[in-house]
């Protein structure tokens, strides 16, 4: 490795894989400091999220693991629900031997996140989301949209359709009929690599995307008792155009259940962050973002 870089990303990315009650669990690691556990997307790879792992690694000691039932991740032994990641969470903490840990999560993983913290409070020292899903009442979509999609998910979760499914996605004469209905479920982004990830999609993961999608379309934290989880210093940011999620209901769903609450808003056009905002770019433009993380949570 030239120098320069050296002098740049100082620590390898390293990837690892170990055997946990529920799963087999694919993870990476990178950097230095006190831990960071990264709760991954829908549909998030390892070699997706390089990039991030790095520059939360400037700060932490960041693992970024991919969900079961996806990549290197066995599938649970029993149907998918986000309360299971909660407890993959807690047994990944053991093995990694830490009482407590920083937790991150964006998008999907806002949901996995918020089912952590509520299930195991005493166990996160701090809080990030970005771009978080928090509640179904978050996403952009129409009532009309949502009653299509709702009443799509009995028999997308039927093994023969999801047979066809995945014979459409696995064809490259048709995957892009599949491309055209995730459009229609949400605002897509990423396109040819979501097209390159449909060629070879498991069944396994097919089936956990569904699981996925139906939590998203349901899932409401409203109710829940936030006594103990909302005491967690929670950082957050999102951009107030995010075409995806709700930024307004968002930010007054977090703020008002997080007695130490930060946040900070961009203007960016998309929900996710374009592949070309490498580790550079992310330094260069965002490295306030650590340093506002240096500076503490406070309300």
């Amino acid at each position: 490795m030239l120098p320069v870089f050296e002098k740049l990303l100082p620590y390898k990315i390293t990837f690892h894989s170990v055997r946990l009650p529920l799963t087999d669990l694919h993870y990476m690691k990178y950097g230095t400091g006190k831990p960071l556990i990264i709760f991954p997307a829908t549909i998030s790879r390892l070699h997706n999220w390089t990039n991030l792992l790095q520059f939360m690694g400037d700060k932490f000691t960041s693992y970024f693991f991919e969900l079961p039932g996806h990549g290197g991740s066995s599938s649970f032994r029993v149907p998918f629900k986000s309360e299971l990641v909660a407890r993959t969470f807690a047994d990944f903490a053991d093995y990694l031997k830490l009482e407590t840990v920083n937790v991150m999560g964006f998008s999907f993983g806002g949901i996995l996140t918020l089912k952590t913290v509520m299930a195991y409070p005493e166990r996160v020292r701090s809080l990030i989301l970005f771009a978080p899903c928090v509640s179904y009442k978050a996403v952009r979509f129409s009532q009309n949209r949502m009653a299509v999609l709702r009443s799509l998910l009995p028999l997308i979760s039927k093994t023969q359709v999801q047979k066809l499914l995945l014979r459409t996605a696995h064809n490259e004469k048709t995957v892009n009929l599949l491309i055209d209905f995730l459009k229609f479920i949400g605002h897509l982004e990423r396109t040819m690599e979501i097209r390159n990830t449909l060629l070879k999609l498991p069944a396994d993961t097919l089936n956990t995307v569904i699981a996925e999608i139906r939590e998203i379309l349901t899932v409401d934290f409203a109710q829940e008792d936030w006594s103990r989880a909302g005491k967690i210093p929670l950082y957050f940011g999102m951009s107030v155009n995010d075409p995806l999620l709700n930024f307004q209901f968002t930010l007054d769903f977090l703020k008002s259940r997080f007695n130490n609450f930060k946040s900070t808003s961009f203007d960016f056009p998309f929900h996710q962050l374009p592949k070309e905002y490498d580790y550079q770019y992310l330094k260069k433009n965002m490295g306030g973002l650590l340093r506002s993380l240096d500076q503490g949570i406070s309300g």
